[in-house]
Formats: structure tokens, C-alpha cells, sequence
């Protein structure tokens, strides 16, 4: 497996129109090369969890723009297919502000005279209606594909059973097909392992195939593993039906020769999460011919900036002018944030439960909030320290559970103005004190 970095040099335009992303380096031989831009994983319609409606609106906004920049850009310059790799939506039913707008973007599409291809991802694929009762909606795509404005290929259902649905078409006196797979929650097998193809794809000069799968050696975006399935490396390096595949469903875009194969996965076209830190979200300008790539470029799309930052639990107290834990990450968290970044805080290592209690992680949400676009508290790889060698970070002395709890309960009775709330924290109190003594008796 060869990995290749896309160019960062010129990309050719069309249309005598300069995009502001890449300089004009002409086109030579125009009529032997098919151009192509692909793009997926747009996931019109996401919204992330708990934030303020305006931030949530935004944020589709700014999905729906970066969809817009990459269709704006096929028809400026001009390309003979555009395709989308699925998950176009985040999901299966998406509302009808992100129908209506991406059906306008087709029919302009379809005016400039660009080919449009699209399969469904996981997250835009209904399950089927059989395995899952109430799932008997169509997938969202399927009324663009009755409308003439692009053509969609639907979900294989049994792989071993079915042939894949191919198109082939001239362009330019040049043999193009296309063949679109796209896997299905549940589905345990390597998808590509199964393919029938038609006889008459084989005559196609440029044969290629839309998939949105996981693919072996290219990364796990474990929070979208909703399915077992998996393409594997050797099922790639086997196939000899397909000179480039197009794939969706990782996040990150590469470009990579396996076999005799070209494997180009389009990336997605904003951050939906943390994953892609170290890449740009944007789509993919392509130009094929019969002897192989002409060029492949990456094009950023306008969006927001991402951060990370990692604390250690042992840095906590690190800063002797703060007077807890909560300022020495607030103080570390305000020069990487502005309203346009997504902020990840990493928080790692071992603590007292005591220490764990001075963490104000509410308030250290709230300035996320107030001062940057999202920010994300991981404390996956925070550790509490056993109850048996609990020690003070401040003073070493030793506590045991029970002397936590009384430690603990006292302050806040102490923190309490209302007389009601510091009864009900005595009962409480009690009432843990005696529980902890029963289970001990027990053992």
C-alpha cells in the first residue's frame, strides 16, 4: 500500500474563472481527461449535543455553506461528474430546509450540464424495515434520483446474492462506469470480498466505484463504527474490476495505491468531532485519464478551527497563584479560544476523589460556552485513585472512604446557607454513613 500526499502545487482550472483555493495552471489536452470532483461525509443536519440553539444553528449553517462551496466549484469549473460518497445527511430524516436546499444545489448542477452521482452513507441509509420496525421510510436521495437530478445507487442487501448496479456512459469518446456500494449497519463481512459486477462494466475505459465503508490501514473513526463491517486490504489488492475508488466514511482525506488500484477517500467537508485535528475538512478536484491521474487535489472549505488541549492531573496545583484546580485550567483554556474554534479538553492521569470534587467542571463548561464555539470535556483517561491509598494531594495525610465522606459532607454543610438544604445534607449524610458500616459488616 502506497500513500501518497495530494499536491500542493498547481490544480487546473476551467472556465477561465480562478478559484480562491488554487491557481489557474490550464488544462492541455482537455478531451483525454474526465474531471471529477467528490466529495463526502457533509452530514447536513448534525447538531451537537447540549449546545444553545444559536450555536446549533450556526453550525448547520456552516455545513450546508461548505456543501455549497464544493457544487459552487464543480459548476465554476466546469467538470464532468460530480459525486458524493455518502452521508450527504447526518441523518435519515433530515428536515425539509436541508432537502430544499440540497435539491437546489442539484438542479444547478444539473443546468451547468454536471453528472451527479450519490450513495447513501450509514448515517443516511435506512435500516431495514424488517429488522427494525418503523424504519419504513425511503432514503432521503431516493426522491432526487426520481427527479432526474442525480444517480443514486442503493444499499446491497445481500452481498454474496446481488450484482452491483452499473452505469457506463461516454464522455468525449471516453468509456466511463461507475458502480456504487455502500455497506448496511450490521452487515459483518468485507463488502468487497462479494462483488458481481455486469459483463459489459468490464469494457469501460474508466471504471470506478462510489463506496462508503470502513477501509483496513486507513484509521478507525470509532464514534461512526456503527457497522462490523470492514474492507479489507487484501480484498482491494484482489479486485481487478476498479482503476479508482472513491470512498466516504472516513473523516480524513488520502489518497492511497493499493494494488493496481487507486483508493481516494474525499475526507469530510466540515469537523463534526476531534478526529480530524490534523486535517482540513474540504472535497477532492480530480482529473482522469486512461493512463491514470492527471491530478488530485485536496480543496479546503471555510471552517471552524480546532483545538486540544491536554492537562495532566499531577499539573493541577502546578500554578501556587491558583487557588484550585478549576483556575489553573480556565487560566491554560483562554488564549486558545475565540468564537470560531472547537476547543477539546483532555484531561489525563490519577487523583483523590477529594482533589477529583475541587474540579468545577460546570464552570469550566460555562466559559466554554461564553468564549468559544464548542468546547469538549474529556476526562476519559482520568483516573481515581483506590479508596484504600486515597491521600491528600495537599497535606499527604491518609483518609479512609468513610473519613472522606464526613470530610466532604461537613464542607458542604459548611458551603450552605439554607438551613433546609444543611438538614437534608446531615440526613443524607447519615443515612450514607450507616450503608457504608452495613456493607461493611457484611463482608
Amino acid at each position: 500500500m502506497t500513500q501518497q500526499k495530494d499536491p500542493s502545487a498547481q490544480a487546473p482550472i476551467m472556465g477561465g474563472q480562478e478559484s480562491p483555493h488554487i491557481k489557474d495552471g490550464g488544462i492541455p489536452g482537455r478531451g483525454s481527461v474526465i474531471t471529477v470532483v467528490l466529495t463526502a461525509d457533509n452530514h447536513l443536519g448534525y447538531a451537537g449535543v447540549g449546545q444553545h440553539p444559536r450555536k446549533r444553528e450556526e453550525r448547520q449553517q456552516r455545513l450546508r455553506h461548505a456543501f455549497q462551496q464544493a457544487t459552487d466549484f464543480a459548476i465554476v469549473q466546469n467538470v464532468d461528474l460530480f459525486i458524493q460518497a455518502g452521508d450527504l445527511f447526518d441523518t435519515t430524516a433530515p428536515d425539509e430546509r436541508d432537502r430544499n436546499f440540497v435539491a437546489a444545489k442539484l438542479a444547478q448542477l444539473k443546468q451547468a450540464g454536471v453528472r451527479a452521482f450519490a450513495l447513501g452513507g450509514v448515517h443516511d441509509t435506512p435500516a431495514d424495515a424488517q429488522s427494525v420496525p418503523g424504519e419504513t421510510h425511503p432514503a432521503p436521495l431516493l426522491s432526487y434520483a426520481c427527479l432526474g437530478a442525480l444517480h443514486y445507487f442503493p444499499p446491497v442487501q445481500k452481498l454474496d446474492e446481488q450484482e452491483l448496479e452499473a452505469v457506463t456512459f461516454d464522455i468525449r469518446g471516453i468509456r466511463v462506469g461507475i458502480c456504487g456500494l455502500g455497506v448496511l449497519t450490521g452487515q459483518d463481512d468485507d463488502c468487497l470480498a462479494h462483488l458481481r459486477v455486469p459483463s459489459e462494466f468490464e469494457m469501460a475505459t474508466l471504471p470506478m466505484l462510489v463506496l462508503h465503508a470502513p477501509i483496513e490501514g486507513l484509521g478507525t473513526d470509532a464514534q461512526f463504527l456503527d457497522t462490523r463491517t470492514q474492507v479489507s486490504l487484501s480484498s482491494l489488492e484482489k479486485q481487478l474490476t476498479f482503476k479508482y475508488i472513491f470512498a466516504g466514511y472516513h473523516h480524513n482525506y488520502s489518497r492511497t495505491t493499493i494494488g493496481q488500484t487507486e483508493v481516494i477517500v474525499a475526507g469530510a467537508t466540515q469537523h463534526v468531532d476531534f478526529s480530524t485535528l490534523d486535517h482540513s475538512p474540504g472535497f477532492v478536484f480530480l482529473g482522469l485519464a486512461a493512463d491514470g491521474v492527471r491530478w488530485c487535489n485536496h480543496i479546503s472549505v471555510d471552517s471552524f478551527s480546532l483545538q486540544r488541549l491536554v492537562i495532566q492531573a499531577q499539573d493541577f496545583w502546578i500554578d501556587q497563584d491558583s487557588t484550585s484546580p478549576t483556575d489553573v485550567i480556565l487560566k491554560q483554556l483562554c488564549p486558545i479560544c475565540s468564537e470560531d474554534t472547537m476547543v477539546q479538553l483532555r484531561l489525563e492521569g490519577e487523583l483523590t476523589r477529594r482533589a477529583y470534587h475541587q474540579l468545577d467542571l460546570n464552570q469550566i463548561r460555562r466559559y466554554g460556552e461564553e468564549h468559544c464555539f464548542a468546547l469538549a470535556i474529556d476526562d476519559s483517561a482520568l483516573f481515581l485513585l483506590p479508596e484504600q491509598e486515597t491521600v491528600s494531594t495537599e497535606t499527604g495525610e491518609r483518609f479512609s472512604p468513610r473519613e472522606e465522606v464526613i470530610a466532604l459532607a461537613d464542607e458542604w454543610i459548611a458551603a450552605s446557607t439554607d438551613k433546609r438544604e444543611q438538614e437534608a445534607l446531615r440526613i443524607t449524610k447519615e443515612e450514607v454513613l450507616l450503608a457504608m458500616d452495613e456493607m461493611k459488616s457484611k463482608r
